[in-house]
């Protein structure tokens, strides 16, 4: 007999599996039980220390998992390292060493389940559910500060698993072995905490809300996870397990159906062909580009390149990177993002004093042009990298986060000077193409002005 759970739809599609229960720590700001006797006896100073190293480990952490994983996860990451860095959470970790002689595990468990606690009590969903992102960054710390966190592996599942959680933090769905889950099923969570966003990315079927009953179904049940109406169905009998294996079907017969069309021309009814791009993080991204029948990168983020490292990247070393994407794309368009360091995309050797609001500091071009030799050597690389593709490769270089039209105006007269001294020509006269990506209102209101500047916008969501 069918036995029913109704929760909401977090992502869309069918799952036909067995039951797993993972064993988290993610639900109800559990964490981990701290034991009596951390371990530590140290110093304030080499408490904090103890800290920082930890910290250290983590950011390396967060940087490793970006690069192994899709655009929406590389966003949600950037998320992550802001938090790890958060003034508000380490000041009070720096506080609890210094003032009340707490060891540095006990005060990170405390200000993590505090700062997340804070954030759970918030009105607003988008930011109640932040809290599963800053739990996530507090396991991270703990575990490196020498916590161990007994949860259930992930690595060892069957084949065709429906996994049933109390919640799942980013970090749980990033490792998770996608050749074997095919769908989530959450007792909490909501459809715009970052666990509910990778899953979409992710192509995994996942329901949220359905229910503290869920922690209790037995392994190796057979289920139906339907993530386009929010149902869960446990011991489905035949007649449902046949309807939805039929819609499962369908969905795939769909998707082979895309991937046979798509080197075929996007065209409206009308007759208008309209171009599609990708996005791309890293120079693997890029060998997808012809497969899924791109018409080549509209957006390449380099920020991966220069982060976890003390120095920049050399003009060669982006040189090669640069030329191992352009490779792929004989014939397409290649758009590099010039580096959007500061907010949510934190550069270790262009740290600098804390701000209260990093979002709205010194990030993006602001940034760039008080270090104009990052953006020149990067505008370098890219042109020494796509010159020997051009004229069959549409090549063009973005500015992230342009504010003001004399911020455009700064940045063009320098990459049009670094072009004219380095290569003897006038940038347009190679076809290069410059371009702002409109990420804020004051671009917006002005973009008549920022035009007369520039060759394209893009639109920044």
């Amino acid at each position: 007999m069918t036995t029913s759970y109704d929760g909401t739809p977090a992502a869309p599609g069918i799952s036909l599996g067995l039951i797993y229960v993972y064993q988290s720590h993610a639900g109800e700001g559990e964490l981990l039980p701290i034991p009596e006797d951390d371990g530590h006896s140290l110093q304030p100073a080499e408490e904090w220390q103890y800290f920082l190293h930890a910290q250290q480990a983590v950011e390396k952490e967060l940087q490793e998992v970006s690069e192994s994983l899709n655009t929406v996860a590389v966003d949600i990451f950037d998320v992550h390292q802001l938090i790890l860095h958060d003034r508000t959470l380490t000041s009070a970790i720096h506080d609890a060493i210094y003032l009340s002689d707490t060891s540095a595990v006990r005060a990170t468990y405390q200000a993590v389940l505090d700062m997340a606690e804070l954030f759970r009590s918030l009105d607003d969903e988008y930011f109640a559910s932040r809290a599963g992102d800053i739990l996530d960054i507090g396991k991270r710390l703990l575990q490196h500060l020498g916590i161990q966190m007994d949860e259930s592996p992930l690595q060892d599942l069957h084949a065709d698993t429906i996994l049933v959680a109390q919640d799942l933090t980013p970090s749980d769905v990033a490792r998770l072995p996608v050749s074997k889950v095919t769908g989530i099923a959450l007792a909490e969570s909501t459809p715009t905490a970052h666990s509910s966003i990778l899953a979409r990315s992710l192509g995994l079927p996942l329901v949220c809300g359905l229910g503290r009953d869920v922690l209790d179904l037995r392994h190796d049940a057979p289920a139906i996870l339907d993530g386009t109406r929010g149902r869960l169905l446990v011991d489905a009998v035949e007649e449902e397990r046949a309807h939805y294996q039929t819609i499962l079907v369908g969905q795939q017969q769909q998707r082979a159906a895309a991937f046979a069309h798509a080197q075929e021309d996007a065209v409206t009814k009308d007759g208008m062909r309209v171009p599609v791009y990708a996005n791309a993080n890293h120079p693997e991204d890029a060998e997808q580009v012809p497969i899924v029948g791109a018409d080549g990168i509209g957006l390449l983020r380099t920020e991966y390149l220069f982060q976890g490292r003390a120095t920049p990247p050399s003009v060669e070393e982006q040189r090669v990177v640069y030329s191992a994407i352009a490779a792929q794309l004989q014939g397409r368009m290649f758009t590099l993002r010039a580096l959007d360091a500061g907010g949510d995309k934190p550069v270790e050797f262009l740290l600098g004093p804390l701000e209260d609001n990093p979002f709205l500091g010194k990030r993006g071009m602001r940034l760039l042009l008080s270090h104009p030799d990052l953006l020149r050597d990067q505008y370098v690389a890219f042109v020494l990298a796509v010159r020997p593709y051009l004229p069959t490769i549409q090549a063009r270089f973005m500015l992230p986060m342009i504010s003001t039209y004399g911020e455009a105006a700064q940045a063009r007269a320098l990459i049009d000077t670094a072009h004219r001294e380095m290569f003897g020509e006038e940038r347009r006269q190679t076809g290069i193409k410059l371009g702002i990506l409109i990420e804020v209102p004051s671009a917006a209101l002005i973009a008549r002005h920022l035009a007369d500047l520039v060759d394209f916008f893009s639109i920044g969501t």
